[in-house]
């Protein structure tokens, strides 16, 4: 009886740590702070698979974005997480499914 209690316990343990590892992104307001530069996001969590720039179209301000997908283990499911930057500073996370219906701006000059 002792036995199959441990054994039990231990798969509880083990169920519960790897929910609570694939369910949580590891974008979170203790990885991130306000005001972070571009190079130490990209430091701390790679080089994102894509990046945009856009206008503000009211202000003329531009915002550059850096795009990193999750993929949890649980759930079979991904997340997108957007990191937004101004003038080179970490200000904004958005998380969720990529936007198609409004893309950035992109801006060249030549």
């Amino acid at each position: 009886m002792r036995i199959f209690l441990t054994q039990t316990v231990y798969v509880i343990l083990i169920s519960a740590f790897l929910t609570s590892c694939s369910s949580r992104s590891k974008f979170t307001s203790e990885s991130l702070s306000i005001g972070m530069t571009k190079e130490q996001v990209i430091s701390k969590f790679g080089k994102p698979y894509k990046s945009a720039f856009t206008e503000n179209k009211q202000t003329g301000e531009m915002e550059e974005s850096l795009f990193y997908k999750e993929n949890f283990i649980m759930g079979n499911s991904s997340i997108t997480n957007i990191l937004t930057f101004k003038d080179g500073k970490f200000v904004s996370l958005e998380q969720g499914p990529e936007s198609e219906s409004n893309p950035p701006t992109i801006v060249t000059h030549h």
